[in-house]
C-alpha cells in the first residue's frame, strides 16, 4: 500500500492538487520509508507496484536512484528545439525559422526509489550537498532547481509543474540518522511503515495484475482539485489557527501529520476513481499515520535502547580499567614490599653489600623494583645506604 501510493503520487499529473482549504493547493507528492531487516521485502513492493501500476507516459521516469540534489532536477530536464523568432531565406525567397537548441524541463513525472536508506545519509554528508534542501522542497512540491552561469548547469522545475514520488528502504539500525536530522525537517515528511507484516496470509493471494485504467492518471491541462469533506477542512483549519496562536504545541516530528493525511487520503481517492475525499479515506489516512509514528516511535525508542546499552557498557569498561589499575597498583605495592624485605636480609648478611649485587642477585623480573625496594626499606628503618653499600641498620 505505501510503495503504491508513492508510486501513483509521482505518475499523477502535476495539475492535480489537493484542496484542503489550508495554505492554497497542496502538491500531492508522498515520500514513504519502509523499514525491515535483509531480505524483508523492503524492494518487492516497489517491482510489484510496476505491474500494478504500469505507465504509459514514455517520458515517466521509473525508478530512479537518487544521486544528489541536482540529479533529482535534471531527472525533469531536457533539451528542445525552439524558434529564435528568426528566419533564413533560400535563394529561392523560402522563409524556414531558425531553430536553436534550449535546455528546459521537458518531463513532470518522476518516480525515485532507494533500496538502501543508507545511501541517503552518507549523500548528504558530502560537502556542498543539496540533496536534503531539494527532498525537503520536492516533498512541497516547491521550485527545484539552480542557477549556474554556464547553461548546461542550470536547471529551474517551477513549484506545482511537477509530480515525483519517493520510495525508500531502510533497515532499522540506517533509518536512525535520518530520524534524529529532525532539526531540518526532513524525517517529518516520510510516511513510515514497516516492511515486517504478522497478518501476510499462509498461501500467497493471487495477483490482481494491472489496476483498471485511472481516471486521475490521464493527461489533462487544466488543475484538478482534490476536495474534502467540511469536517476536515474545519478541523485543519482550527488546528492551524492554534498552532499559530502558540496555543498548541505539536511535537516536531509531528509537524506535517496534517498535510502527510490530506495527501494519502486523496491518493486514496485517487485510487478509487474519486476526486472528493471521503470520511472513510480520511480514516484510513489516520490509521496510517498512526502506524507511521508507531514504526517512527519504536525505531527513537530502539536508538534510546542502544545508546543506553552502548553508555553502560562504556562506564563498565572504564570501571574495569580502573579495577585493574587498582590491582596493578597493590600488586606492585606487594611486589616492591617482598624486595624490600629481600634487601634488609641482604643487608643483614654483613656491611659492604653494594647495591649493585644486591640487584644482581634478584631475579630478572624483581630488578626493574630494586631502586624503590631499598627506598622502602630504607623508610621502615630497616637499613641505609653509605658509600654506594647497603647497610642492616640495628
Amino acid at each position: 500500500m505505501h510503495s503504491c501510493l508513492a508510486r501513483l503520487s509521482g505518475m499523477l499529473p502535476h495539475n492535480i492538487q489537493a484542496s484542503s482549504g489550508i495554505g492554497g493547493r497542496a502538491s500531492l507528492n508522498l515520500f514513504v520509508a519502509t523499514v525491515g531487516g535483509p531480505g524483508a521485502g523492503k524492494s518487492t513492493g516497489a517491482s510489484l507496484n510496476r505491474g500494478l501500476l504500469p505507465s504509459k507516459d514514455l517520458e515517466f521516469r521509473d525508478g530512479l536512484p537518487v544521486g544528489s540534489g541536482e540529479g533529482i532536477a535534471e531527472a525533469f530536464m531536457g533539451t528542445v528545439e525552439e524558434e529564435t523568432g528568426e528566419v533564413r531565406r533560400s535563394r529561392g525567397g523560402a522563409e524556414t525559422p531558425v531553430m536553436r537548441r534550449v535546455r528546459k524541463q521537458v518531463r513532470h513525472n518522476a518516480f525515485f526509489y532507494i533500496d538502501e536508506g543508507q545511501i541517503l545519509a552518507k549523500l548528504g554528508e558530502r560537502s556542498g550537498s543539496t540533496l536534503g534542501e531539494t527532498l525537503r522542497r520536492a516533498a512541497v512540491g516547491e521550485t527545484l532547481g539552480q542557477t549556474n552561469a554556464s547553461e548546461e548547469r542550470t536547471r529551474y522545475i517551477e513549484a506545482g509543474t511537477y509530480s515525483l514520488g519517493l520510495l525508500i528502504g531502510f533497515q532499522p539500525s540506517t533509518a536512525l540518522p535520518v530520524l534524529t536530522d529532525s532539526s531540518t525537517g526532513t524525517p517529518q515528511r516520510f510516511l513510515w511503515g514497516w516492511a515486517e507484516d504478522p497478518a501476510i496470509p499462509d498461501l500467497p493471494p493471487a495477483s490482481p495484475g494491472p489496476l483498471p485504467d485511472l481516471d486521475c492518471l490521464r493527461s489533462r491541462w487544466d488543475p484538478l482539485d482534490v476536495t474534502f469533506p467540511q469536517r476536515v477542512k474545519e478541523m485543519l483549519w482550527r488546528e492551524r489557527v492554534l498552532r499559530n496562536r502558540g496555543e498548541l504545541r505539536v511535537p516536531e516530528l509531528n509537524g506535517h501529520a496534517g498535510l502527510i493525511k490530506v495527501k494519502v487520503s486523496a491518493l486514496l481517492a485517487l485510487l478509487d476513481g474519486r476526486y472528493v475525499v471521503a470520511e472513510a479515506d480520511w480514516e484510513l489516512a489516520e490509521v496510517m499515520w498512526e502506524a507511521s509514528c508507531a514504526v517512527r516511535d519504536s525505531l527513537l525508542a530502539r536508538a534510546q535502547r542502544e545508546a543506553e546499552a552502548a553508555k553502560e557498557q562504556q562506564e563498565e569498561a572504564k570501571l574495569k580499567a580502573e579495577l585493574r589499575a587498582h590491582q596493578a597498583k597493590n600488586d606492585d605495592d606487594d611486589t616492591v614490599q617482598r624486595i624490600a624485605i629481600r634487601a634488609r636480609e641482604f643487608a643483614r648478611k654483613g656491611s659492604g653489600q653494594t647495591f649493585g649485587a644486591f640487584r644482581k642477585s634478584l631475579a630478572s623480573r624483581d630488578r626493574p623494583h630494586a631502586v624503590r625496594a631499598v627506598d622502602r626499606a630504607e623508610a621502615e628503618g630497616w637499613v641505609f645506604m653509605e658509600d654506594g653499600c647497603l647497610c642492616f641498620k640495628t
